[in-house]
């Protein structure tokens, strides 16, 4: 898959309590060049990790121990430039709603349901990487944009033209 930077250079940080799927993601983010990736099944280990090296990538379960998911995202996105803009993508086993938007109100980059295909986690992870959402910073929220549409010119008639147009003065 190719990469806007290098991935040499990179780190990825796995923090999953499933020891077959850690090295699942393990195995594949070596096909695609990341330069060290750490695995851990805590999330105090994966803290450690993250700030001894410049972390491109995180991939944290919802489940994780102590503190995961959500959690884990405000961490990251509370953290100094350039960590603070990694790709964090949060897998579930269970996916609803709820967890969803929490991951997502959180700062996660995408969301990756399991169980998943290669193809799958290749698009999230391409997706994180290389096409980013536009990173926001206000006080009540630091992440990636969370609007996943842009909605194209309405095609009806704007109501509220045709309201202001007839309103007495």
């Amino acid at each position: 898959m190719p990469s806007a930077f290098n991935l040499d250079t990179a780190h990825a940080v796995i923090a999953h309590p499933n020891h077959q799927l850690s090295r699942y993601f393990r195995q594949y983010l070596q096909e695609m060049g990341f330069g060290k990736i750490v695995t851990t099944n805590h999330s105090t280990e994966a803290v450690k990790s993250l700030s001894q090296r410049f972390t491109k990538l995180v991939l944290v379960d919802y489940d994780l121990q102590e503190f995961g998911g959500p959690d884990f995202v405000k961490f990251v996105r509370l953290c100094d430039p350039p960590l603070q803009e990694a790709a964090v993508c949060v897998t579930m086993a269970k996916p609803n709603l709820e967890k969803v938007m929490a991951a997502r109100d959180a700062g996660a980059n995408e969301i990756v349901a399991l169980p998943l295909t290669q193809a799958t986690l290749s698009k999230k992870i391409n997706n994180a990487i290389n096409n980013p959402a536009p990173f926001i910073r206000h006080p009540s929220y630091t992440g990636p944009c969370r609007r996943r549409q842009t909605l194209e010119e309405w095609g009806d008639i704007d109501r509220r033209k045709k309201s202001r147009a007839k309103r007495p003065d």
